[in-house]
């Protein structure tokens, strides 16, 4: 494993997931890494997530089939709505709580024997667990549908009213949509073998791409700062300029 594995790269990011250009500039790349939703990252021997600071607003990620062991620096993609780490060596569920938006999570057959279901956003709608130790536990699905108000999907099964009162959790009867739009999306996407493929320009260098990735992110919370201060001031010589019109 280790002499094949990989590190997730502006490069291998950008051959994964933009179309094939020829000369594309690092401005170019990174404007466009920028605007990613969906990335995909699938089978490419990756052993460690890291280095996804240069991208944007990411709603889908899909690291499935790798060989990554320890779920870490995704706080970076806050929007994430649909995160699967299917066919790993992950054997912790750790750093997930930080998902605020998280609904579809798919953990599938990796190495999981123990885990906190506090541990997990607990906006989740669909949760995949199957093909871990842990699912072998009595208390494997009372925990979890504890722990997660909004599940609506365990290991491919639907939770319904009386595994609610089973597991001593009030029974909702809230909307299907989301479950439902999850699953779609689940499943034309995973099973989708062709990926959009292609090679970035020699000349690309990662390097350069994220110092304008830092730029583009600098710029626009040096923008709010700005705003911030001018607020401010504009806020202090209000008051200046009443204080002095009181006097007598």
């Amino acid at each position: 494993m280790a002499g094949n594995s990989q590190n997730i790269s502006v490069s291998l990011i950008a051959r994964r997931n933009l179309l094939n250009k020829q000369d594309r500039s690092a401005d170019d790349t990174a404007a466009e890494l920028l605007e990613l939703s969906h990335v995909r990252l699938d089978r490419e021997k990756i052993s460690e997530i890291d280095n996804l600071d240069c991208l944007g607003p990411v709603t889908n990620l899909y690291l499935q089939k790798n060989e990554i062991n320890r779920i870490e620096n995704l706080e970076v993609l806050p929007k994430l709505r649909f995160l699967t780490l299917a066919e790993n060596n992950i054997s912790k569920l750790e750093n997930l709580k930080t998902l605020a938006n998280l609904k579809f999570l798919d953990l599938s057959d990796n190495n999981i024997e123990n885990f906190d279901a506090e541990d997990l956003p607990s906006g989740l709608v669909i949760l995949l667990l199957k093909g871990n130790p842990c699912t072998q536990n009595v208390e494997y699905k009372k925990k979890l549908l504890t722990a997660l108000p909004s599940l609506k999907q365990l290991d491919g099964n639907e939770i319904t009213r009386q595994d609610r009162v089973e597991a001593g959790c009030e029974a909702e009867s809230d909307s299907d949509e989301d479950s439902d739009e999850l699953e779609e999306n689940g499943e034309s996407d995973l099973d989708r073998e062709k990926e959009k493929q292609g090679s970035l320009h020699q000349h690309c260098n990662d390097i350069l791409v994220r110092a304008k990735i830092r730029t583009v992110k600098e710029a626009k919370e040096h923008g709010k700062r700005m705003e911030e201060l001018a607020s401010l001031r504009d806020l202090q010589l209000q008051r200046t300029s009443s204080r002095v019109s009181s006097r007598p």
